[in-house]
Formats: C-alpha cells, sequence, structure tokens
C-alpha cells in the first residue's frame, strides 16, 4: 500500500511538472518500458482533468449564481427605479443562462463517466489468457466415448476443442497446467513429446490464480524423476528465463527475462516476463537458467508485443503444500535429483522436454 502511495504520488508530480529534467526523462523510460505503469499515468491523468473540469463548471455555476443575486437585490431609494418591462427579459436571459449551465455540467459529467468506463474497459481488454483453439471438427459421440474407454495410447481422432501446456510435479502423474485451460472440459488427453496420449482428470482448482491440477488416470504411468524443483526464492528483475510449450503439436522454446516483479494490473503473485508467448504456451513452465520453475505462462499483453504474465511458483508451492497428502501423496517438487545448471541450454532441454505435456481438452 505505501508503495501504492508513493507511486501515485509520483505520477502526480509527473503530471503537475514537478519533476527535475533527469527525473522527468527517467520517469518518461519507465513508461515506455511498463505497460501497467503507463495505463496508471493515463488513468490518473484522465482523473485529473476530470476533477479540473468539473471545478470549472462549479466555478461558472457560481458566478451564475453571484449575478442573479445582484440583479435581484433591491436597489437604494435614491436610484430611480427600472421600469418592470426593461428588467424582466434581463432576469429571464440570465435564469436561462444558468439553465443553460446546470444541462452543460450534467452533460460533461456523463461524458466523462462514459470515458472512465472506456478506459477502464480498454485497460481489462489488455491481458488475455493463451488458449490455443483447436480445429473443431463435428464428430460422432460414440467414437468419442469409445476412444475414451480404450486403453490405446492414442488421443481421439478428433482433434478437441482447446489446447494448452503442463509440466510434470511428481513422477506418478500430477501435472500443473492454467485452470482456462481446462475449464468446461468434458475430457481430458495429455500428450508427451513422443506423441503418447493418457486420460487424465483435474483433481484440484484455482480460479484466482488460474491454476488446476491434473491426475493421468493410467495408474500404471510413472516416469523418470523430476530434473528440477519449485524455486520459491523470488527471481530478480532481468534475469533470464525460459520457457517450453505447445503453442503448435510440437514442442517450441522460448527465451526472455523477468521485466517486472508484479503481474497485469501489479499482481503480486505474478511476474511479468519479456518472452515472446503464442496460444498453446498457457500453463507452460517458467524456468532459470538452472533448470529450476519459477513460474506458470498465463497470459499475454494484447497491446504490446513479447510481453507475456506468469503466475510465481512461490504461489504454487504454498498451493501444493496445502493439499491433502491423500489428494497428492508425493511431495517432490521440493527434490532436484539433476544438476542441469552445469549443463548446455541444449542438454537443458532434452531433459526437460519429457516432462513438459501438451493438454488437450474436448467438451
Amino acid at each position: 500500500m505505501k508503495d501504492q502511495i508513493q507511486l501515485l504520488q509520483e505520477i502526480e508530480s509527473y503530471l503537475e511538472g514537478q519533476l527535475s529534467d533527469a527525473e522527468r526523462a527517467s520517469f518518461e523510460a519507465r513508461r515506455q518500458a511498463d505497460p501497467v505503469l503507463n495505463a496508471q499515468v493515463e488513468e490518473q491523468q484522465l482523473f485529473l482533468q476530470t476533477l479540473q473540469q468539473y471545478g470549472r463548471r462549479t466555478e461558472l455555476q457560481q458566478q451564475m449564481d453571484r449575478i442573479h443575486e445582484h440583479i435581484a437585490t433591491p436597489k437604494p431609494a435614491n436610484v430611480v427605479p427600472i421600469r418592470k418591462s426593461t428588467s424582466y427579459p434581463r432576469r429571464r436571459t440570465i435564469t436561462n443562462l444558468a439553465a443553460a449551465a446546470c444541462i452543460a455540467l450534467v452533460t460533461s459529467l456523463s461524458t466523462i463517466a462514459i470515458m472512465q468506463r472506456a478506459a477502464k474497459q480498454k485497460t481489462t481488454a489488455q491481458y488475455e489468457d493463451v488458449r490455443r483453439v483447436l480445429n473443431n471438427i463435428q464428430r460422432s459421440q460414440n467414437a468419442l466415448i469409445n476412444n475414451m474407454n480404450s486403453t490405446s495410447k492414442k488421443a481421439p481422432a478428433n482433434p478437441g476443442t482447446y489446447g494448452g501446456t503442463g509440466f510434470a510435479i511428481s513422477t506418478n502423474g500430477y501435472i500443473i497446467t492454467n485452470y482456462h485451460v481446462v475449464q468446461g472440459a468434458d475430457s481430458l488427453y495429455v500428450q508427451n513429446n513422443k506423441g503418447e496420449a493418457y486420460k487424465a482428470t483435474s483433481i484440484f482448482e484455482d480460479i484466482s490464480s488460474d491454476l488446476a491440477i491434473l491426475k493421468i488416470a493410467d495408474s500404471t504411468f510413472k516416469s523418470q524423476p523430476l530434473p528440477y524443483q519449485l524455486k520459491p526464492q523470488p527471481v530478480n528483475l532481468g534475469e533470464e528465463v525460459f520457457t517450453m510449450g505447445y503453442p503448435r503439436d510440437e514442442i517450441v522454446y522460448g527465451k526472455g527475462y523477468i521485466s517486472a516483479q508484479t503481474g497485469f494490473n501489479g499482481d503480486t503473485v505474478a511476474y511479468q516476463v519479456s518472452i515472446p508467448v503464442n496460444p498453446g504456451n498457457s500453463g507452460a513452465p517458467l524456468m532459470d537458467s538452472e533448470g529450476n520453475i519459477v513460474g506458470i505462462i498465463t497470459g499475454k499483453q494484447t497491446t504490446s508485443d513479447g510481453i507475456a504474465f506468469a503466475v510465481k511458483s512461490a504461489h504454487l508451492k504454498r498451493l501444493l503444500d496445502e493439499m491433502p497428502k491423500e489428494k497428492l501423496p508425493r511431495r517432490e517438487w521440493t527434490r532436484k535429483s539433476a544438476h542441469l545448471e552445469s549443463m548446455s541450454r541444449i542438454d537443458q532441454i532434452k531433459k526437460l522436454e519429457d516432462f513438459v505435456y501438451m493438454v488437450k481438452v474436448y467438451n
């Protein structure tokens, strides 16, 4: 809260021209680099303009009232009285002007309210989740049911409705993805980089942070020990990160850096990341240079290329630690069995891609 108040004071000083040339140049550079800060400045500027316009309207109304009172005040006896026929039109004119001023005031306030609502809607529209919309063709319900009941390691022939990415947090089939990827799903499949598909179910969903935990339904499923761990410590501003996801039918690598310690609209449980993401990257892991999981990709900024948002792994770790053991028996996300920090990036990717899955949604 204190930081937010200080930021608002800094924005007001900037808008009122109270900053030095060096401070103003530094602040404008921050505006260009941080879309969230730029949106706050624009909103504050609109708010101050609203107050100024309201103040001018109020002052005009007060002036009109004073003129009206002056005309209505009785004149001293030694002053020749003004004929009624002369004073009546002037008083009527002033009354009409006052009425017009009131109408103008109401119109201005209505216009300002509409502008504020439009600005808010514009800000909200800047965030976009990155689900992948799959080719939703007409399908046979019976064929889909047969596929769901089969033991084949292939997903149904129908390509599904939505898709995203998930990554393993245990060796026995628990996978993390975004809630918006699996929302409303009739059935779920996860598919590895070898094309093997497994039926899955959602066992936990946290709408507020847009996270979901999936469980592979095949009880015989088992993978190699996790080569990474969830890193709860904050990542430094400017630190290099990378991600692996499924914006298409093969795994795709992307590299970037942490550009802000908070996510969209100052969300403290997320990072802002300068990294290329596309539909299908939702739920993809965000990793540091040592191969630790530091976040989960959730969405991107629609008005700026290369700006994405990721829920911090510290928040995910808190959710996992609070899960009952009967739902999530193995606590493997804090153990690291492979030392990826000593590997080249190419070798890290080869090691990690077996633990990143395409999530296919059917509804």
